[in-house]
């Protein structure tokens, strides 16, 4: 009977044991190498640069487009106030508020207009009654609108001569009978006047 006692004793203790084995035994342990841990860092740097350059993209492009979309608008809320004039001439006067600055006219007056593009107001702000006829004078001077699409095409062109230049103002109008864009360019502490052709879409004339 103490030999059985004694055996259940030996056999409980070396159950008590494994169970402690097993309870203290080390845990496995997950390890990120050094590579692991650069290879991981250059993937994130990686796609926060690609984001980026998307992002700086989007930028400009939604910059650049901005003034074909504010010269089309203007267009559209300049003809259904004033279907009877002829555009004669169109120049950015500021761009923070971007306002544009319209010459108009009919076979008997011209005038001067303000649209601001935030609220899309147009305002009329001259108007010089000639003596006579001035039809003439209308057909000769009126351009056509749909040259104001070439706008982001003509400013890049522009800028594309000086390196960090920054846009001041441009203005499309006849001389001479001929329509150009007059894009002008603040670089190195002055500005810089660039012609363009708007026909051939060509560069004529670079004046400080």
């Amino acid at each position: 009977m103490k030999k059985s006692k004694l055996m259940i004793s030996i056999v409980s203790a070396s159950l008590l044991s494994a169970c402690v084995q097993i309870n203290t035994a080390p845990q496995p342990t997950t390890t990120t190498s050094v590579a692991q841990t650069k290879q991981s860092n250059q993937t994130t740097t990686k796609v926060t640069t690609q984001q980026a350059t998307v992002n700086k993209n989007q930028s400009s492009s939604q910059s650049s487009d901005s003034y074909k979309d504010s010269v089309q608008k203007m267009v559209e809320v300049f003809e259904s106030q004033h279907s009877s004039l002829d555009i004669t001439k169109v120049q950015l006067k500021t761009l923070q508020p971007m306002v544009y600055e319209i010459s108009a006219l009919d076979d008997t007056t011209e005038y001067e207009f303000i649209y601001q593009v935030d609220s899309q107001n147009l305002v009329q702000t001259e108007m010089d009654r000639k003596k006579g006829d001035i039809s003439y004078k209308r057909a000769y001077k009126k351009i056509e609108t749909s040259t104001l699409s070439d706008v982001d095409d003509m400013i890049s062109m522009a800028l594309g001569q000086f390196s960090g230049g920054q846009l001041k103002d441009w203005t499309l109008e006849r001389d001479n009978g001929q329509l150009y864009w007059n894009v002008e360019v603040y670089y190195n502490g002055k500005s810089m006047e660039v012609t363009i052709d708007a026909t051939s879409k060509q560069i004529v004339k670079i004046d400080d």
